[in-house]
């Protein structure tokens, strides 16, 4: 097993991570480099979640590569998180990023051509789905590459979250959680929306759904103003805030396992 710095063994080393410190301050940083990877991803399918479910969107065959892409994105920097740095974890991402990139760059193509039909509530902010898609997978690429120059961060004894408690650990399960939710929902949706047959090329979407959650903000007795927040946007937002109870819990009970 590799040395840390110091000559540092790699026992010693868990034995600290346990209590909460890094390996290395770059190790520190690559892995809220990891976390914040995910958060993006999470953010981007999320974005076609609302599409999908809050403006009626179906699925097209494409677009659940690109989203079954992005979420591979996501494992590379996971198990760089959960199991410790490494080259090979990166490698996955670039993958899966290279298969998004290639699924949204024919969309892109088809809709240059005029053979694929822009629907309105494809647009996110001005920019069609799969635009934010490719500069989501190339971005991906870019950071992998770099960071893979970055020999200090993953050229370490790290062993990776599981052995470290603290607000990276609690982020970490946060993600985790929040992800595979969405996971959940796009195979719930596949299979209501395509059965098990080929989603199709491009679906016309039905248009926002209705269902909203209203609130009203009140100040000395008076009511000064209403807020109305799309239904699924609200169930989104809970799906992550269960996400973060879940990872909140978590670490507590495996740092309560590590003290005895």
């Amino acid at each position: 097993m590799p040395k840390g710095p110091g000559g540092a063994s790699g026992s010693s080393s868990s034995a600290d991570s346990s209590q909460g410190s890094e390996p290395t301050p770059a190790v520190g940083a690559a892995r809220w480099l990891n976390i914040i990877a995910v958060l993006v991803i999470i953010t981007m399918v999320t974005g076609s979640l609302v599409q999908q479910f809050g403006y009626g969107q179906p699925p097209c065959a494409l677009c659940i590569v690109e989203r079954s892409a992005l979420v591979g994105m996501a494992i590379g920097p996971i198990m760089n998180l959960l199991m410790g740095l490494s080259p090979k974890h990166y490698a996955i991402t670039i993958i899966a990023a290279l298969v998004g990139s290639a699924a949204s760059g024919m969309q892109a193509i088809s809709s240059a051509e005029g053979t694929l039909v822009l629907d309105p509530n494809d647009v996110v902010m001005g920019i069609p789905l799969y635009y934010w898609a490719l500069g989501i997978c190339i971005a991906g690429i870019l950071a992998c590459a770099f960071i893979l120059l970055w020999t200090s961060s993953w050229q370490t004894d790290d062993e990776g979250l599981l052995h470290h408690r603290g607000p990276a650990r609690v982020a970490t399960f946060t993600a985790i959680g929040w992800l595979f939710s969405y996971v959940c929902l796009t195979i719930w949706q596949v299979l209501v929306n395509c059965g098990v047959s080929m989603c199709p090329a491009n679906p016309a979407s039905t248009g926002a759904q209705s269902v909203q959650f209203t609130f009203s903000v009140t100040r000395n007795g008076t009511e000064t103003t209403i807020i109305s927040i799309p239904g699924f946007i609200t169930v989104l937002l809970g799906l992550g805030l269960l996400s973060l109870l879940f990872g909140i819990i978590l670490n507590r009970r495996m740092g309560k396992a590590e003290d005895q």
